[in-house]
């Protein structure tokens, strides 16, 4: 295991997605997503009773938890036009095959016309080479893709004009022939066992930010200098949702304020952002 986010492990006969890059020692931080006895996603009131939340200090935050000791990393048979996908984009992409990995509902499910690819150990020369196939049309952009994307998981939070806003150039949903490809890029190719960036206090805060420069705007974490309320703070996200952000001002709910060793970050995963002017 890679110890990081989008790994896929069974544990009491549900599939668990793992999130983040840091772990309490013996444990992954993971989410319930899908039955492996029905092979369907779980419904949100079955979360509640699966899902053991733990609360650890490092990120001040409570998180749910399994052991590693009672885990196995899933591993099932992808569908022919999947793999075949998958290895036509590690071609065009010229990468190696093992930082490549296929999640979410193609590898659990099986039959999905939207395929989830992760891809670690990811820097910027790769999103030059990703962005350089799309401009050649090798690789597309879809608003039709983009339009299904907003009604199947963000149109509770998002007006259609905002999500398009967010995602307008995007790099990271894009289609390969007729398949949706869902792209998450990460910078590093193992997690940690351990706390290694704490979170030494946390407020939380809805307010206008904004964005002044992306300083890695397309690798999660995704990083970038803002302003707020006259104070300098890092926005940072592992949602692919607040990739690709641009610079202009955003209104933030119910994002967290942390104090952490490099300075001052916030933090919009467990609330929403929203583009204002961009």
């Amino acid at each position: 295991m890679r110890f990081l986010e989008g790994e896929v492990v069974q544990y009491r006969g549900v599939a668990y997605i793992v999130k983040g890059y840091q772990h309490p020692e013996g444990f992954l931080v993971a989410y319930p997503r899908y039955s492996l006895l029905t092979r369907t996603p779980l419904r949100h009131m079955a979360l509640s009773y699966i899902t053991e939340y733990e609360y650890w200090d490092c990120v001040k935050h409570k998180v749910p938890l399994v052991p590693l000791e009672k885990i196995q990393l899933l591993a099932t048979k992808l569908e022919d036009y999947v793999l075949s996908a998958v290895r036509t984009l590690i071609y065009m992409l010229n990468v190696s095959e093992n930082r490549v990995y296929v999640t979410g509902s193609s590898l659990i499910l099986g039959d999905s016309n939207d395929v989830d690819v992760v891809l670690y150990g990811v820097d910027n020369s790769f999103v030059e080479t990703l962005r350089s196939l799309v401009e050649k049309g090798l690789l597309k952009r879809s608003d039709h893709l983009l339009v299904s994307e907003y009604m199947r998981k963000h149109s509770s939070n998002f007006a259609l004009h905002e999500y398009l806003a967010l995602k307008k150039n995007t790099l990271l949903h894009l289609t390969l022939g007729d398949l949706h490809i869902n792209l998450k890029l990460l910078k590093l190719e193992r997690g940690h066992q351990s706390c290694v960036d704490p979170v030494y206090e946390y407020s939380y805060y809805t307010g206008l930010v904004e964005i002044l420069r992306p300083l890695n705007p397309h690798i999660l974490p995704a990083r970038y200098s803002a302003n707020y309320r006259g104070k300098e703070v890092l926005v940072e996200s592992l949602r692919e949702l607040y990739a690709e952000l641009t610079p202009g001002v955003y209104y933030a709910e119910g994002a967290r304020l942390e104090v952490r060793k490099n300075g001052l970050y916030l933090v919009p995963d467990h609330g929403v952002l929203k583009p204002v002017r961009i």
